[in-house]
Order: C-alpha cells, then structure tokens, then sequence
C-alpha cells in the first residue's frame, strides 16, 4: 500500500527524493488520511473504504494545495461514504486544501460543500451556498420531477 501512496510523488521524483539513502515524506499523509495501520498490507487486502483513502493520499502525495475528486463516495457502504467525507471537509478546513468534488448525492452535497454548482445538460443553473442553490423549485425545474427539500435542523 505504501507503493501506491508513493506513486503520487512520482513526477517529483529525481536526485532530492526517494533515491537510494534517502527517506520518503509519506508519514504525514498516511497518518492524515487514517492509513497508516495498514500501510504494509497489499491493496488487495483493503475494503473499498480504505483503499479510497489510500488514492487519497496518493493525491496528497502531489503536495498541490488542491484536490478535485469525481464521485469520491461510489461504491462505498454508507459509514465510508461518511467517513470520506468528513476526510475531505476536515483537509479543507484544517489543513487549507482547496477541494473541488462532482456529487450525484445531494445530501452529501449539502452537508459537505461551502459552495455548489447545480448542472443541467452542461450548463450552470445555480451557483451558491447549499441553501440557496438547493431549492425545492430550482431542484424541481433541473431534474423535471417534483422534489422537496428538508433541512436537517
């Protein structure tokens, strides 16, 4: 699993890293990312939760300051999905990455997004916070079904 974290640094690879002798920087986005405990296991041994923290890292690996992921919570049971997320929403507000997702889920969407960008066909119907973009008329007119919208108090 190791290998695979590593592989993000790999465009940054020459003379001042990973060569013989010299140490790798991975400890930090291993333990950032909750990986760390399984970091000698093969990928194949991981469940679908942690092996998508395992990408995660290896995108942290690129030390970028911005991370866009598509669809980061596919495939995963509903506590990774979870889990992944309060990842994500605790890289930007703890750690300063600017982090840009596409979410089918709008409930994911709103919980986790400070901003969202509603889509129909290609085209940006709305542009704001969770509130005003999440709108049960707005939601209606995009999808072309009825929808309403609760708040979670």
């Amino acid at each position: 699993m190791r290998d695979v974290v590593e592989f993000g640094r790999y465009p940054y690879r020459g003379a001042g890293e990973g060569g013989p002798g010299r140490p790798r920087r991975r400890g930090p986005r291993l333990a950032l990312t909750g990986v760390a405990e399984f970091a000698d296991r093969g990928v194949e041994h991981l469940s679908g939760g942690q092996l998508q923290r395992v990408w995660l890292a290896s995108c942290l690996a690129q030390e970028t300051g911005v991370l866009l992921l598509d669809e980061p919570t596919t495939y995963l049971d509903l506590r990774y999905q979870v889990e992944l997320l309060d990842l994500v929403r605790d890289l930007a507000d703890d750690h300063g990455i600017a982090v840009g997702a596409v979410l089918h889920d709008l409930d994911q969407a709103a919980a986790v997004a400070d901003r969202i960008v509603l889509l129909r066909t290609g085209r940006v119907v709305a542009d704001g916070s969770p509130q005003d973009v999440l709108t049960a008329e707005r939601l209606t007119d995009t999808y072309g079904i009825r929808i309403e919208v609760d708040t979670d108090p």
